[in-house]
């Protein structure tokens, strides 16, 4: 399939490890030529300072890492995306255009109650109003922000795009997976499945995903390496997905499924060996080289290994013995070292969150999440990708996002909460839940972005009470 390459399969990790790159960029995604700059928050910062104390007990590895301005300003390339009569998004707010909305969408004011994009806005939010009305008053704003995001980033598209500047302008396999899920849980089931099946009609048998795709195609949109994640992530959405729909439903979405479940799961029982190797090395969220297996990478393949027990009920034994073997794996060698960016090194990642957001019980739990948060932490109150991740005082939202649903999932209701608390105060002033938050609260970068939207969707879903139908 064109832009697809086909790195080489089943290799094992080096019997010893060079130094890993530091990262250069940030998660890669390049700050867009059509930046947009920030508007203040009219909120102020909340939850920063007891995270503050926290995050100054640097390790004395982590004081080796090269200097960078705490206090890094970036600009907010825009507020908010809003679709026009014409159903075209318009990048709103800080560098972006002026422009006022429809209270609670991602419509310019000027849009027509009667237009086809006004009209594909409603139907949206009345297939989410079920799962909206069992949500606590309280949440229901950030509830209603969040899915307005994921809509403007989805609508008309096959799959939700990462942002809309342009360099986030593209489907990342791993953002999709989680949005996929998110849909799916707030009442667009049919939306995630066909999402799912976009993107299995991207991969070739053997083949990994590509890092991004040019919306609609299969085409990458520059020379970035395939990451071997996404194949795993869309396993376990996939298995989120099908768990959501009623008995009558799944026979036909696993059907659908098929090319997915069958050419991921055979990818990832034979890059492992049947689970007795840890993944190959392959960039991951951080979106930069790797020549080690990341953590990351390992649960995102973990977490496919395990979908593949309920997805593929014919070869459920043999995916249950991967699993199995991979989670024993992983314990030996990132449990064995506390669960660090690399098997023996490199501090604390917030893909620890990952396992607790797929729903890993045995390597994670709240207390070792509580201290990765505090080894994180920014003085805003979020945290960073990753200890070894630059200095310069932001917090990222998809790895805070990542933890509060990590938080939801696991229990701990009270931790969750604070970290709604936190994404709630600090959206744009027009609404949308942003990539970036500085050290002084304000919110910077892409905005909206689909990873926290969804992750913060799926968050609220964690929290609702067990007994209400799905």
């Amino acid at each position: 399939m064109a832009g697809m390459s086909r790195p080489g399969r089943g290799s094992a990790p080096r019997a010893s490890t060079p130094p890993e790159p530091e990262p250069q960029t940030d998660l890669a995604r390049p700050a867009p030529a059509d930046r947009a700059t920030r508007s203040p928050r009219r909120r102020a910062v909340l939850l920063g300072a007891p995270l503050l104390a926290a995050g100054l007990g640097a390790s004395a590895w982590r004081l080796r890492h090269r200097a960078v301005d705490p206090r890094t300003v970036v600009p907010l390339y825009s507020g908010t995306v809003a679709m026009d009569a014409d159903g075209r998004r318009r990048l709103i707010g800080g560098r972006g255009e002026g422009g006022a909305l429809h209270p609670g969408t991602r419509l310019l004011a000027t849009v027509p109650t009667g237009a086809a994009v006004s009209a594909r806005a409603e139907e949206f939010a009345a297939g989410t109003a079920a799962w909206r009305e069992r949500l606590d008053p309280g949440r229901r704003e950030l509830a209603e922000a969040a899915l307005a995001d994921l809509w403007v980033l989805q609508d008309g598209l096959p799959a939700p795009v990462a942002g809309w500047s342009r360099n986030w302008r593209f489907v990342w396999p791993r953002d999709a997976a989680f949005c996929a899920v998110a849909l799916a849980r707030v009442g667009h089931r049919e939306r995630a499945l066909e999402v799912l099946a976009h993107l299995q009609g991207l991969q070739e048998p053997g083949a990994w995903f590509e890092a991004r795709y040019v919306p609609g195609t299969a085409n990458a949109p520059d020379g970035r390496s395939p990451q071997f994640d996404g194949a795993g992530l869309l396993l376990w959405a996939a298995g989120e997905v099908v768990a959501s729909l009623d008995e009558a439903a799944r026979s036909s979405a696993l059907t659908r499924l098929e090319p997915l479940i069958d050419r991921s799961g055979a990818l990832l029982h034979e890059t492992t060996r049947g689970g007795t190797v840890l993944p190959p090395a392959s960039p991951d969220y951080w979106e930069v080289p790797e020549r080690t297996v990341t953590l990351g990478v390992a649960a995102a393949t973990l977490a496919g290994l395990r979908a593949v027990e309920t997805l593929d009920p014919a070869g459920a034994i043999a995916a249950a013995g991967s699993a199995q073997a991979q989670s024993v794996l992983l314990g030996d060698t990132f449990g064995a070292r506390g669960m660090q960016r690399y098997p023996r090194r490199g501090g604390a990642d917030s893909a620890l969150a990952l396992l607790g957001a797929t729903g890993d019980v045995e390597h994670t739990d709240v207390t070792a999440l509580r201290a990765m948060q505090q080894e994180l932490a920014r003085h805003a109150g979020g945290i960073a990708p990753g200890a070894r991740w630059k200095h310069d005082g932001i917090s990222w939202t998809p790895s805070t996002s990542l933890l509060c649903l990590a938080f939801a999932r696991l229990g701990a209701a009270d931790d969750a909460g604070g970290v709604l608390d936190w994404l709630d105060a600090h959206r744009t002033s027009e609404g949308s839940l942003p990539e970036k938050v500085l050290f002084d609260g304000r919110p910077a970068a892409v905005a909206p972005l689909a990873w926290t939207a969804a992750n913060t969707l799926l968050a609220l879903d964690a929290q609702l009470p067990a007994d209400a139908p799905a």
